[in-house]
């Protein structure tokens, strides 16, 4: 079958495109990799959706697959890698193989809309995985109510860390700064209110080794870069913000990337190949929430209507 337009990912973007598509009739074909929602299903609670009052990330991914499921020109397969894309004469060709049993299909578009998003940088130390969603957590926009009047650890030192730690200060009782080095790599001024800030402390030239705890975190093992002593630092949870990778190695050499990887579009989410489209944590933009990605799945699909009536 020849589609209309194919989007790659199923997270809030990639199934907002593929209900905006299918509501103007599109012949729309969705591959998720892992399962719908994305990195959305790693927090339980979403507290600042506009007008939901704290919205359960399944239940909210469940109530959109049931709009998109009423749509007869929509297809959704999850556990599909996108392992290449091509484009010829108009046509793109994506290559998807199954996580299930390894079988590999070529789907053919007239359009493709990425949302394939960006996996936060993991500290890869014992006990990480293990508590993701029970203490540990990578947006202190999103999660940051849930640790009200709690003692927290955060592990970066960039502007994005800093700004996450500010924000939190809103809700913690503490929130100590673990870094590796001596000194930030933040803006001056981002660097001058955390340092003013009461509840914001540091713990200089410190490593992460491991993440202790039971059913959730209770506290962090660190080890001193200079003496190689280990300590344990108390807390009832850890914020990781060194940085995102995006999913975006099937497009290098077909689309624009930035130097993170982040691909590159214009004011209609355009990439740099006419007919492929971007939305969500996959492209350059500057905040990551599930508002923002809805948005611009919604403005994907709109603009891929256009470039299928000729009018982009």
């Amino acid at each position: 079958m020849l589609y209309d337009v194919v989007v790659i990912g199923g997270g809030p973007a990639g199934l907002t495109s593929a209900l905006y598509s299918g509501r103007s009739k599109l012949k729309t074909k969705v591959v998720e990799k892992l399962a719908y929602g994305g990195q959305l299903l790693l927090t339980e609670l979403i507290e600042n959706f506009p007008g939901v009052y704290q919205m359960n990330s399944f239940n909210w991914v469940e109530m959109l697959k049931k709009q998109i499921a009423d749509l007869e020109s929509v297809e959704m397969q999850e556990e599909m890698v996108v392992r290449k894309v091509e484009h010829n004469d108009g046509i793109f060709k994506i290559t998807v193989v199954s996580h299930i049993d390894s079988s590999e299909q070529v789907l053919e578009s007239h359009s493709v809309i990425v949302a394939t998003g960006a996996q936060p940088a993991r500290l890869g130390i014992k006990g990480e995985d293990a508590f993701i969603g029970r203490g540990v957590s990578f947006c202190a926009t999103c999660d940051g109510p849930l640790f009200r009047d709690r003692e927290v650890v955060l592990v970066g030192g960039g502007d994005t860390a800093i700004e996450e730690a500010l924000y939190l200060s809103k809700f913690a009782k503490s929130i100590t700064i673990v870094h590796r080095r001596d000194s930030l790599r933040a803006a001056a001024v981002l660097q001058d209110k955390a340092k003013k800030n009461s509840k914001i402390t540091f713990r200089w030239n410190a490593l992460p080794v491991e993440i202790l705890g039971t059913t959730r975190v209770e506290g962090m093992r660190l080890k001193d870069v200079k003496t190689e002593q280990e300590s344990v630092l108390s807390c009832e949870g850890v914020f990781v913000f060194i940085g995102f990778t995006p999913d975006t190695e099937p497009f290098r050499g077909l689309l624009d990337l930035n130097e993170g990887g982040f691909i590159v579009t214009d004011y209609n989410l355009l990439s740099s190949c006419t007919g492929i489209f971007a939305c969500g944590d996959c492209r350059v933009r500057p905040f990551k929430q599930v508002v923002t990605a809805c948005s611009e799945g919604a403005i994907a699909a709109h603009s891929a209507t256009k470039f299928l009536e000729n009018k982009i």
